[in-house]
This record gives C-alpha cells, structure tokens and sequence, in this order.
C-alpha cells in the first residue's frame, strides 16, 4: 500500500527523495501497517496490554525487582518508507549516516545543530531515526524481523513503545551469526559496531544532559531521550557479549569496554533521584563510577524504598556531603545509636525504632551502667605495649566482656567488625571509654553464631572471638602512645582474622533480593563503600560478609552467581553492580593476600596502586590527615610518621601544608622502592596539585570526587620505568607533539578557548585543544612567550571524541628527557569533519595563523620528567624534621632504607 500524504492516518512526519514532508494533525496519529486501515484499528484493539510498564521489558525479563512508571508514545510512523525511500526492511548502512543530510541539518564548528523544526517534530523525527533505524539496522537481516514487535497500544489505541520481544530478537541475533559465513559475520558486526558508535554520539552529546539543572541540545521528551539511552546500552552490551562468544576479536574494530559504553544521562532520572532526596554527592559518584550508563541509575532507582525517611541531603553538594546531623538539634551530643534491645524477635530494630533513637534522648540501655559494658583502658594499653593484640570475647549468659591476648604468631581463630563509625556499633557517648551497650554485644555475638553455623554447619561451644576498632583501640587521652601502635598493627589483624562481618545501617534496613544484581548494587550504594577506612579494611580481610536484614552473606557466595547472572544479552546491570566489586579491589584481593602472607614482605605494583587510586577517589574520611595513615597502612608501611596527630587545627592552611607534608612522604617512599610503583597516568589526573617542587605533577589528595575522563590514564600500560627526580619531577614516557610557532603573538593565546594544529604538511591531520573542566582558560603565563610549548597525550591515535592531556611548557632537553612545568589540563580531539580540515587548511595555506601551531608528532617512548608550575613553589624550611627526608633525600638513598620503611615484624604463617 502507498502512503498517501493526504490521508489523515499518514505520518506527521517522513522523507522522500531529499525532501522533508509533514503534515500538521492534531494529537497523535497511530501507526499504518502495509495492510490496510481496517486491519490496524482490529490489530490495535486485540494487541492489548496487561501493564503499561512493558517498555522496559526486556530488564525484567532478567530481573524480576526492575520497575519504572513511565512510558514512551510512538510519535512516529515506522511503517512509511524509510529516510532513503525504502521499507525499513531493508535500511542500508549508508541510510543511517545519511539521515542528517537528508533533513538538511547543518553542523557547524563547535558542534551544534542548525534545526528550524518545532519540538514535536524533533520527537519524530529523533524517534524514527535513533529507536526505529536503530532497530532496523541491528535486527534487519533476521528473517522475522518486524517493526511492530516494538510497539503495543492501550485499551484507547493509544500506542507506546515496547521491548518485550527484544530479549528474543537479541538471542536470534547471536544465533544467525554463529550459523553465518565468517565474512558475512566480520562485515555485519563492522557495521552494527559503526551504526551503535554513531548513534551513541548523537544521543549522548544531544539528548543526555550532565546535571539535573542541565539542558539537552535537542529539546526532546525527556522519556524519549531515556529510551534511547535504555535501548542503545542494551544494544551495546550484546555486541560485547556476541563478539566474545564469537572470539571476533580485531584492533580497532571491537573490544570495546562494556562499562565505558554508556549513552549518557536523561534529565528525567537525575530530576527523580533529586526529587526522592538523594545526596548530590552520591549522584555525582554514581554517574561516575557507573560509566554514564543510564540503566544503572533506573535500576538504582527502582532499588531504592522512596517511602523510607532517610537522612536530610537538602545542603549536599556535588564535591561534599552535608548529610544533616540529629545531634545538632539536641543539648547532649551523642552518636546515632544501633538498638538490639527494642526487637528481641529478630536481629535487627525496625526503621520506626531506628529513628526514634536517633531523634530522642540515648534510649535505657545507652544511660543505665547495667546496661553497659566497657573494656579496662590499662589492661588494653599493656597488651599492646607487650607488642600483642586484644581480642574480645562476649558471654551471652553472663553478659560479662572478656580481654583476651594473642600473641604476634597470631595462634587463635578470630573474626573482625568492620564498620562506619557513625552508624553507631562503637563506643557508648556517656564518657570517652572503650564500651558500648549489652544490645549491641547480644547484637554481635549472635551474628558470629550465624556464621559459624554457615562455615561449619554447627554452633560452637564457646563464644567466637572477635575483634572491632572501638572496643579494642585505646580511646583515652593517657594512651595516646598505645593508640598509635594499635593502628600500626591493623594491617596484621585483618589479614590474619579469619573473615570480617560489614556492618551498614543501609544494608541492615532491607532485604538481600534475588540474584546478584540486586545486592551487589545494594552494597555498591551503601555508606561503608564510601569511607576510606573501610577501604583497607575490605582489601585485608580474607572472607568478607554482608549483613542484610534477612541474611548474612558471603562476598565469595555472591561473586560466584556472578558469570550466570551477567551471560544474559539483554541486561548490562550484573556488571554495572559489579562496581562494588572493583571498589574494594576484588580481582586483586587473592594475590595480595598471598603476598601479605610472605616474611620478606611486598611491594606494590604501578597496576596495583591505580586500582587504589580508583577505589579511594570517591572516598572520604572525616580527618583529611587520616588519609596517608590509612594508605600507608592498607599497603603495610611503616606508619609512625603518619600515625602523629597534627599540631594544627583541622581547615586552616597550616593543616593543609600538613597533609601536603605527608602525602609528599608517602610519595617519597613509594619512589624509594624498586620498582617504582607510581603510576605514570597520575600526571594527567583532575583536581588541585600539590604546590612543592618535584611534586606539582601529584595530585594534592587520593579522595578526589572527581571522575576520571577517557582514556582511563590510570589504567593503560606503562611505556619503561617511572622514577621520581626530587626537585625536579616526575620521569615518565608518553606520547606527544612539540608545537612550533607560525609567527602569532602568543601571548594572545590566553584570550582564546581553543588551539588547533596541523601534525604534517599535508595538512589532512588536525587536532583542536581546549582548557579542560578545571581550568576556564590558557593562563597567563610568561612561559607562554619565553619556552618551548608542548602536548603530552596519554596514547596514540587519540580515538574519543575528546581526551584528557598536558599542555606544558618545556624548560630544557637533556639527554632526550624533556623537563617540562604543567601550564593547563586540556582536552585534545582529533577533527574528523571534512569541511572543518578544508577550512582550517585554507587559512593555514593564505598565512591566517590565528591560534595555529604546526606540530610535530613524538613516540610513545619519548620521556618526559614532568612538574608543576615554578611559581607554586612554597617557601619551606629545610630545617623542618617533618620535611627534612623530602628536601635533602635522594632517590638512590632512599632505595637503600627502602626496607627501614617497610615493616620487620616477623610472624608466622597460620592456617586459613
């Protein structure tokens, strides 16, 4: 049947031959099959729909807990003729990248769209191409293939995108291309692969927005945008899938990473998120850490009780949480307690009692002495001060709390708490002792019992011993010597303790689920994952289990449902949840453990410390002076340098230079090992850098809260050795290009948002640079006029749309080592656009420089020995003791105290 443009059930909207026709009919025209009208009114009536939530079907198909209330209209005709004039059937690879010269759209330099249409031509337009073509262009070789598989109407015709058939349409796509001949199958996955890239650059540059207050490019309905998002993420993750069953493996063609392939964010899920109260710290984390996958931020939102009231977030920012305090609000200042005593039934008070305890005076058992028990301070100091450890042990039927001694052979069998101090598992707030309540301990003990039941299949008969921080580290003033070496025996505690219960109110407050997505993403958005201490705590400890409301449960039975859940095409969620997994440095875990265990020690490794920089970045702890202690003792340093407590008050600038200080020296000592394990990526991550000289190219703290952009420097090989120069820099290789002037003031370049060159004189290369995110501008710098400019990239090509480098000055070459001062953090990109290089090409060729460099290409094996800018310099003094081993140290030095750094404490093996 012929579309008609005069018949009234025609589309608002389709091309034909170039040439964009649309017709201007009220409200929203159903869709015409090629079989008549008759049939598709019959067609609409019968197909009906039980829910309406069914556009997210193919989600709950593998997971039951996933809901979403909002749906998507059909605004489109998906039955005309495609853009290029033929059915959808048979959409041709060319038609897709056509589409925006068929509509006439234009774009110019910076990257926005000339459209003269109104918004609801937009949908249809967005619709027909980014959903349908999209569609038609993965699934059209398959015999059975239809378009109407994806749309189903309401009991008033009404019709709606949906995905119920997807999953089915996804598992015959795997096996047509197992069936095909290989260069069929090469040729097909090639153009799906150009097809999903293409659509996620439009889609994630002109529908997604970074913030809830942000605002789309295309000025589309925000449901609409998401459903792109939804379908292109599914689409995305079953090509992975599909080319590793495949083994379809060619450089540059595929591989791509799975968590890095998210379409970007709508409007509408951040607004939600905002709107049920979420902390903006949280969401700025999650967007990070999930990669701008849409679907995990839907799925975390379907996961989340909206009706339970939690803490007030209404100040937080995106760099800081300011959850708001009860204890602000009441005469006595008291932490947020966690009450057994109120519900005997089961292990766990009920949201109601929670609250109420949080809100009201400490409850009877938090101010009656019989409801009380505390830890002898002077017998707790003597253990440690005989170098042993305290271990606790709890009657139920005496209610007594025992001190008992292990030696450093570390003979006895023990568990360990591992928990966020606020929650309020610790020390009681009458007075500033070793203690807590009896429902707390009645609390405890008994979910030692449950996991003796569950490692053995019996209770035992004597209470488990146990171990958790504010019960056995000294709190009063008078033992403050003993305090320190407590924390400095943390690294052995944990790694000898037989497993570590994580207690998290959030956890505690709900159920486990089904599967592993549901509580994988549930730990993954717990308080416990966002604390340092916790951090160390969860990478030393051998078996780690989970408290839930319903369950505890192991880390090793969770991760072994992992590969079942995560083989599903239609679903990235299992390796989307999986991020708490990469937080707490899970695929590493075994081999560190392993080497722990060795009397000679260990020494990290570059891949090892980037995994712990992208664990503690989206961190915090409540002392910034706490950072180093806690680095240096997960990676079992000698810690008396960074266990001090500091002079200086907490926020002022003195305390600043004193975490400076520190983190100086635990760079220093990372550089005093050999291999130097500092990762060379470090130069090119975010946010402010230390201010002393050797050390500007260091960021100033490991907790960052900033997201770190493509290409992942941290995670990309080392190109040789890194060593640190004290007072000059880092030495690390890179790629890059030495720019060379082509007669402008450079001065002027501080006035300007971008510079572009060519890299030879064909002048068919170009790449643009910009100041990135945290820099507005090119500084004003004196450098610019007076010293060799330069580029230093984290590889070569540069394949993102944009990628993160240096733009530095260079000092002097000696021995092929450029020594060269950070001027800017910018983007670099490679322009692809034909009629951009034609223009620029021009004005380069009639001597209209403006910004213009000409560049020349370096290796990847070309050294750099990489610093901050000289005029950041502080004045210090060398006579100071705390920065003396800094100033005056020299590397081959350190090397050789390189074991006075690490630990000698002997000990012996014990069995797991």
């Amino acid at each position: 049947m012929s579309m008609d443009p005069n018949s009234e059930r025609a589309s608002s909207f389709w091309v034909d031959g170039g040439q964009v026709h649309k017709w201007k009919i009220p409200g929203w025209i159903p869709y015409v099959p090629s079989f008549g009208v008759e049939d598709t009114i019959v067609d609409c009536l019968l197909r009906q729909q039980d829910s309406l939530e069914a556009m997210w079907e193919h989600l709950r198909d593998a997971h039951d807990e996933f809901s979403f209330p909002d749906r998507v209209l059909c605004y489109c005709n998906p039955s005309v003729p495609s853009f290029g004039g033929r059915p959808n059937k048979e959409s041709k690879l060319s038609d897709f990248f056509q589409i925006p010269e068929l509509l006439g759209w234009t774009f110019q330099e910076n990257g926005e769209k000339c459209l003269d249409k109104d918004k609801a031509g937009l949908n249809e337009v967005t619709q027909r191409w980014l959903y349908f073509e999209v569609l038609a262009q993965v699934f059209g070789h398959l015999p059975d293939y239809q378009w109407q598989d994806f749309v189903q109407a309401d009991r008033s015709s009404q019709e709606y995108i949906n995905t119920s058939k997807l999953t089915y349409y996804l598992e015959r796509w795997l096996d047509s291309e197992r069936r095909c001949k290989p260069n069929e199958q090469k040729g097909r996955l090639i153009r799906i692969q150009q097809v999903l890239d293409k659509a996620r650059f439009y889609v994630s540059q002109y529908c997604a927005v970074p913030s809830r207050e942000g605002k789309a490019r295309w000025e589309i309905n925000d449901v609409l945008a998401l459903s792109f998002m939804i379908l292109g993420e599914t689409l995305t993750r079953a090509l992975n899938i599909i080319q590793r069953k495949l083994a379809f493996r060619i450089e540059g063609w595929s591989g791509h990473d799975v968590r890095g392939q998210g379409w970007g964010y709508s409007k509408l899920i951040l607004q939600k998120l905002d709107k049920d109260a979420w902390c903006a710290k949280a969401i700025h984390m999650l967007q990070a850490l999930l990669r701008q996958n849409s679907i995990g931020l839907v799925y975390l939102y379907t996961l989340r009780d909206s009706s339970s009231k939690g803490p007030d977030h209404s100040l937080c920012t995106a760099t800081e949480c300011k959850e708001m305090d009860v204890r602000k609000f009441h005469r006595r200042s008291f932490p947020p307690r966690y009450h057994y005593c109120r519900s005997t039934d089961s292990d766990f008070c009920s949201d109601t009692e929670y609250s109420r305890h949080q809100i009201q005076l400490p409850p009877k058992c938090d101010t009656d002495e019989d409801n009380y028990r505390s830890i002898d301070g002077q017998k707790l100091a003597e253990i440690i001060n005989r170098g042993n450890v305290p271990l606790l042990q709890y009657h139920r039927g005496t209610r007594s709390l025992q001190l008992i001694e292990m030696d450093q052979s570390f003979d006895k069998s023990y568990a360990i708490f591992s928990h966020v101090f606020t929650d309020g598992f610790g020390r009681s707030h009458l007075d500033k002792k070793n203690g807590t309540s009896l429902c707390v301990l009645d609390m405890l003990t008994k979910m030692l019992e449950k996991v003796t039941v569950l490692r053995s299949g019996s209770k035992s008969a004597v209470p488990e011993l146990f171990w958790i921080d504010t019960l056995a580290i000294p709190v009063e003033d008078q033992f403050a010597v003993e305090r320190r070496q407590a924390i400095k025996q943390m690294h052995h505690i944990y790694t000898h303790a037989r497993y570590t219960i994580v207690l998290d109110l959030s956890l505690m407050r709900t159920t486990m689920g089904s599967g592993y997505s549901n509580p994988a993403m549930k730990i993954t958005m717990s308080r416990w994952m966002t604390r340092l201490w916790t951090l160390q705590e969860a990478v030393l400890s051998r078996n780690l289990y989970f408290c839930f409301s319903d369950r505890l449960y192991s880390m090793t039975q969770l991760e072994e449902t992992f590969l079942e859940e995560d083989s599903k095409l239609q679903s990235c969620i299992p390796s989307l949840a999986r991020t708490y997994f990469a937080g707490i440095l899970g695929e590493v875990r075994q081999t560190i453990h392993e080497e722990f265990r060795k009397n000679e020690g260990w020494t990290p490794q570059s891949e090892f410390l980037a995994r712990v920089w992208k664990a503690a970045q989206w961190r915090s702890t409540a002392h910034p002076h706490h950072e180093t202690l806690s680095l240096g003792t997960m990676l079992n340093l000698d810690t008396d340098f960074f266990v001090k407590e500091p002079d200086t008050r907490e926020g002022t600038d003195e305390h600043h230079k004193e975490c400076d200080n520190r983190m100086i020296e635990l760079l220093t000592r990372f550089a005093a090992m050999s291999p130097c394990p500092i990762p060379p990526g470090m130069i090119f991550l975010p946010g402010p850098r230390l201010s002393r000289k050797g050390y500007g190219w260091a960021p100033r703290s490991w907790l960052s809260s900033r997201e770190i952009e493509p290409p992942d420097p941290l995670s990309l090989p080392a190109q040789g050795d890194v060593r640190l120069i004290l007072n000059k820099g880092l030495e690390v290789q890179f790629p890059g290009f030495l720019l060379h002037d082509l007669g402008f003031d450079r001065k002027e370049l501080c006035k300007r948002q971008e510079i572009y060159f060519p890299t030879d004189s064909t002048l068919l290369e170009w790449y643009r640079i910009q100041p990135a995110q945290d820099t507005s501008q090119f500084p004003e710098d004196q450098r610019l006029s007076s010293d060799d400019l330069a580029i230093i990239v984290p590889r070569m090509p540069v394949v993102d749309l944009k990628e993160t480098a240096l733009f530095v000055a260079i000092k002097k070459i000696v021995g092929g080592i450029h020594d060269v001062e950070i001027l800017n953090r910018v983007w670099i990109s490679r322009e692809d656009k034909p009629e951009t290089v034609q223009h620029w090409s021009n004005k380069h060729r009639e001597g209209h420089h403006e910004a213009m460099s000409a560049a020349e290409r370096l290796p990847l094996t070309t050294k750099w020995c990489v610093d901050g800018p000289s005029h950041l310099d502080l004045e210090t003094d060398v006579d100071d003791p705390k920065i003396k081993p800094v100033v005056r140290s020299r590397t081959t030095e350190l090397r050789t105290k390189v074991k006075g750094f690490l630990p000698t404490l002997n000990r012996t093996k014990t069995s797991a």
